[in-house]
């Protein structure tokens, strides 16, 4: 397990990275409201790619040992195909917001939907170096590209971001496409009918992945307020712009809790003892949140005119937007511990629970703080529902489990146990 953890966390490291490189690129040359475009267009393509998982997505971890590969693989990339035009019929009509010409967003679309189910497939296949390679390739790509571009004395802006984003999908579709040739077997025989297998990865997959959009929404709805409630347009891009930035500065905080918390899932996964698996995942949820605090405080040292250097003078905001987000990132470094918990031993309905339980208070909160206080009701009312999911989490454990808030406390032998992670014996 050691192995794994270190494996992803030292990628999602350098995707961490490369993205804070993004980070000063999309901000510090290209300003607030081409950043407001960008952010509006990456949520509308994360929709395209949570949408298409409904035959499979992050279950299709679960699925690929169990079921024929070949009608995973056929139900997944067709339904990546219809969702992508759904979605491109959304923007057409305007339900919505987006800048990106329609077949530009099928296109980008697509490729991200079917690049998803490809990571999920060498997940299922355990190839998690493969995994984290194409992260670590997406990244490379679209900010090489960008600062290629840059140096080259183009003038980068949104339409530039497009073509580079693009470019960037289709090189790691075509990678994952190789990976997964390498590494499927040619021996699988499961007898299970396609309409077994649909039915199936229909289920699992459409539980799974309604907490995901829920969840999605809990993080990104504001993004939609924003630009329905602040005028005129090119304002309400900018606010975007400068929220999304303090997102994504905040957000780089969770790798860790992600890189340990996708380890944990797969091990979890496999543990016939439950009690030992929830003995992992609380020590894992204290490490994840510790390290987050000392992320946090680290943030919040330097003063506005930090963040107004590096990322450009419109962003001095982002210290204050960081004051209101702080509690809700810790609290989701640990309910990262919590959500791959349930995943692992199959309570799937407790995170879809969460995200529903979100979602609801992010709708009726969040468009009056929005309307009233702009961004910075948008960081209050998600640092709220952020704290609010965990809980809900964590009474979900108390009744399942008999879970008391002390075993949430740091405690000695927690720092012990740590140490034997570096053994590798849990």
């Amino acid at each position: 397990m050691i192995k794994n953890i270190l494996h992803t966390l030292g990628s999602r490291l350098i995707v961490s990275l490369l993205n804070l490189l993004l980070l000063f690129i999309t901000t510090k040359l290209m300003g607030a409201e081409n950043k407001g475009e960008i952010s509006l267009l990456i949520l509308n393509v994360s929709l395209a790619s949570i949408f298409s998982g409904l035959f499979g997505g992050p279950s299709l971890v679960y699925l690929i040992p169990r079921f024929p590969f070949k009608t995973l693989f056929s139900l997944n990339y067709g339904w990546s195909l219809i969702t992508s035009l759904l979605m491109t019929l959304l923007i057409i009509i305007g339900f919505l917001p987006s800048t990106t010409a329609p077949n530009m967003f099928f296109a980008i679309a697509l490729l991200e939907c079917l690049v998803s189910v490809n990571m999920m497939i060498l997940l299922g296949r355990n190839k998690i170096t493969r995994h984290n390679l194409l992260l670590i390739i997406k990244s490379i790509i679209l900010v090489g590209t960008l600062s290629a571009l840059h140096l080259n004395g183009e003038l980068l802006d949104y339409d530039l971001f497009e073509k580079a984003y693009f470019a960037s999908m289709s090189i790691v579709f075509i990678v994952s496409l190789a990976m997964i040739a390498r590494s499927t077997k040619s021996n699988e025989s499961f007898g299970k009918s396609l309409q077994q297998t649909a039915r199936e990865s229909l289920s699992f997959g459409f539980l799974v992945q309604s907490g995901n959009i829920a969840q999605l929404l809990n993080y990104r709805l504001s993004f939609y307020f924003l630009e329905l409630l602040i005028h005129p347009p090119a304002q309400a891009l900018i606010r975007i712009g400068i929220y999304s930035a303090t997102l994504q500065i905040a957000e780089a905080l969770w790798q860790f809790a992600r890189s340990v918390s996708t380890v944990q899932y797969a091990a979890v996964s496999n543990m016939e003892n439950k009690s030992e698996g929830l003995s992992v995942s609380l020590r894992l949820g204290k490490l994840n949140y510790s390290v987050t605090i000392i992320g946090i405080l680290l943030l919040l040292i330097p003063g506005e005119s930090f963040y107004s250097s590096l990322l450009g003078g419109e962003f001095g905001e982002v210290k204050t937007h960081l004051y209101f987000l702080a509690p809700g990132i810790v609290a989701l470094s640990l309910s990262n511990a919590f959500s791959h918990y349930f995943a692992g031993v199959g309570l799937h309905r407790f995170n879809t629970q969460s995200s529903v339980f979100g979602l609801i208070l992010s709708v009726i909160l969040g468009y009056f703080a929005i309307l009233e206080y702009g961004t910075l009701g948008a960081a209050a009312v998600a640092s709220l529902v952020y704290v609010s999911q965990t809980l809900y989490q964590f009474i979900m454990l108390q009744k399942q489990d008999n879970v008391k808030w002390n075993a949430l406390m740091l405690q000695k032998k927690d720092i012990k146990a740590f140490s034997k992670l570096w053994q590798n014996r849990f």
